[in-house]
């Protein structure tokens, strides 16, 4: 294992930054973590679209998160969080909103141009895609 990227922002809108925390390669694959921080009102969106719906009665329950798409070279698709959002507020100001996605990406080799692509439209962050490079794991044994 070897952390081949560390911290940069991928997405930045009014109110919502998302980041890359850093990516860690492993022979079967990569993981890549994910920080999407929300104010205001995008953070106030946020929190109604991943409330619970436990409501029978209410016959509109709707709910959205950050989807994230992957590509690297021929493989693509969504990327579905193996471990469950960590969502907190008020954690520099009282309407915050923070979510900490982790992905695992089966199979990718290195080196490699992994193009994310991140969007949550109902709290205002369109589809902003960025590439990052993942060379050979630092250090790693032949």
């Amino acid at each position: 294992m070897g952390i081949v990227h560390g911290r940069s922002v991928l997405a930045a809108g009014l109110g919502i930054t998302v980041e890359l925390i850093d990516l860690l390669r492993y022979p079967a694959g990569v993981e890549l973590r994910l920080a999407l921080t929300a104010y205001g009102h995008a953070a106030q969106q946020a929190r109604y679209e991943t409330r619970p719906l436990t409501d029978p009665g209410d016959p509109s329950p709707r709910w959205s998160f950050l989807r994230t798409h992957v590509r690297a070279g021929d493989l693509t698709g969504e990327a579905d969080p193996y471990q469950a959002p960590i969502l907190s507020t008020g954690t520099t100001r009282l309407s915050d909103f923070r979510t900490t996605p982790r992905y695992w990406i089966d199979g990718i080799p290195a080196p490699v141009s992994l193009t994310v692509t991140v969007e949550w439209a109902r709290i205002g962050l369109a589809a902003t895609s960025s590439t990052i490079e993942i060379g050979p794991v630092p250090h790693a044994l032949p």
